[in-house]
């Protein structure tokens, strides 16, 4: 198991671009690239060279990435004392602009570090383990690779929510909260496919993310993601994510459901 760069064929030029050459085992439901890969390799870019923490990213998903080359280009918009506010593009081979997020990064040594509270959400007690959850099956005739690659299983759920287990495939010391872009994502789909129930196609156009914690006690994140509402075709879901007990991260995506 390699480490991030390796697992998504990520480097820098002598300019400091980042490119990612990311193929076809990212690819989702609808055929492009999974939007929490390409959330985790513009956090993955924004941190670079800096000490600070990531505190939030939040990405637009403007149209699909198709397996190629992604270059990113990252813009510092503000650095002070305590925070680090940049915006990252995602850019495919034509030169389109495909995701932009912005990144929130924290410089630690300014923060009152003694000050803690427990966790406020815990994951549902039932959970069962990770090789015991219900693997997601391939769908008949359009496969998904992502399900082969991250291996996303249902560990539990019930009314509106499901929580959803994903694996970490690479391994590298304090990139947590790139592994929680994924796992967030990839949660976001169950619960409002269950709720249209094959009625509409259910694309996410973004995802937002506030980080918890960077401390990854297993291989493999728990994503809970329950659905709030449905109105007028846009669904809105909540996320919260766990690595073992301790929450990693919270957030908030929204679903828009297409005719089809």
């Amino acid at each position: 198991m390699g480490g991030f760069l390796q697992t998504f064929n990520g480097r820098r030029d002598n300019d400091g671009i980042w490119t990612f050459d990311l193929d076809e085992r990212c690819n989702g439901a609808f055929g492009g690239t999974n939007g929490g890969v390409l959330t985790a390799i513009s956090l993955y870019a924004a941190r670079d060279g800096s000490a600070r923490r990531a505190a939030s990213i939040d990405s637009r998903y403007l149209r699909g990435f198709r397996p190629g080359t992604a270059r990113i280009e990252v813009t510092t918009l503000n650095e002070g004392r305590t925070l680090t506010i940049a915006s990252v593009d995602v850019i495919d081979a034509n030169d389109r602009l495909c995701t932009r997020s912005t990144v929130t990064l924290v410089d630690e040594a300014a923060l009152a570090t003694a000050i803690t509270l427990a966790n406020q959400i815990t994951p549902p007690d039932d959970l069962c383990d990770f090789d015991d959850g219900n693997i997601w099956r391939q769908p008949k005739g359009m496969p998904i690779p992502l399900i082969d690659t991250f291996e996303p299983r249902t560990v539990g759920g019930s009314g509106n929510a499901t929580t959803t287990a994903t694996k970490v495939i690479w391994q590298e010391p304090g990139t947590t909260s790139e592994a929680a872009c994924i796992a967030a994502d990839i949660s976001v789909g169950p619960p409002v496919a269950r709720a249209v129930r094959g009625a509409a196609s259910t694309p996410n156009p973004d995802l937002s993310l506030r980080f918890c914690s960077t401390h990854l006690r297993t291989r493999h994140l728990n994503a809970t993601c329950e659905l709030q509402a449905i109105a007028g075709g846009l669904a809105a879901t909540r996320i919260a994510v766990f690595s073992e007990r301790e929450l990693i991260a919270i957030g908030i995506s929204s679903t828009t459901c297409l005719l089809k």
